[in-house]
């Protein structure tokens, strides 16, 4: 009985002989032609319906496709090859609906045939894997532009004080940052009022954002907007500055 199950087991899962039962339910130990994983929010909860995507190495759009199911795990069946796992989460926030990447927690290509485990976190900031034309941060950019009359973008400091919760439901900090550059990165993607200060001269300056039809005032509140039309994972918020 122990041989006709073994067997039953490589048929099914792809596991080699000698494996025990404890390694078959083991989420943590890979399948042999089979990506899983489980996908968590930024509470280390399970996500449900998480998109993921295992790309192929070699081949341009040569993909599989699946979600998470109702304890945040997925499993799906390779095909021989090099493979990485990637994913995305849809959230309503602000009368829009983000898109947005997910971390894994182990990045690199495997080999289709030996399968491998790849967990996937929902992060509010940090750095994206820059592997297979990766990069960027989480969170999203402020860039700050000047008026006609003024230029000194760099000596900017701009206040972000979240208006409510974030993305996530989480309560926000207040920033207080003077960008490299005219850019602010990787902020926790919220709604904030946002305030402006000259700092060569110590005075707060007139805001207001941008290309919105907007008069300038003390503040300006705005919630984060795609970095270009189409764009997925990348968002940010122009200031304007006088």
């Amino acid at each position: 009985m122990k041989q006709l199950l073994l067997i039953v087991g490589v048929t099914l899962l792809g596991l080699s002989v000698g494996c025990t039962e404890e390694e078959i339910n083991d989420p943590s130990i890979p399948v042999q032609g089979y990506a899983t994983g489980k996908v968590v929010d930024t509470q280390g909860k399970p996500m449900v319906g998480a998109d993921i995507v295992v790309n192929n190495t070699q081949f341009y759009n040569h993909n599989i496709l699946g979600q998470t199911d109702a304890e945040g795990r997925y499993q799906l069946e390779l095909t021989p090859g090099s493979w990485y796992v990637r994913g995305t989460i849809e959230v309503p926030y602000d009368n829009r609906t983000y898109i947005l990447d997910l971390h894994p927690e182990t990045d690199g290509a495997f080999a289709g045939t030996e399968g491998a485990v790849r967990n996937l976190q929902w992060k509010l900031t940090g750095p994206k894997p820059t592997e297979f034309g990766g990069g960027g941060y989480y969170g999203g950019s402020v860039e700050i532009m000047g008026s006609f009359n003024f230029f000194d973008v760099e000596n900017v400091e701009l206040t972000l004080e979240p208006v409510e919760a974030l993305i996530d439901g989480s309560t926000g900090q207040t920033l207080r940052e003077n960008p490299e550059g005219d850019i602010l990165e990787d902020v926790p993607l919220g709604k904030y009022r946002i305030t402006a200060r000259y700092l060569p001269e110590d005075r707060p300056m007139l805001i207001r954002i941008r290309n919105k039809d907007q008069a300038f005032g003390q503040e300006a509140i705005s919630s984060f907007e795609p970095a270009y039309v189409g764009a997925t994972g990348s968002y940010k918020i122009t200031v304007e500055v006088e």
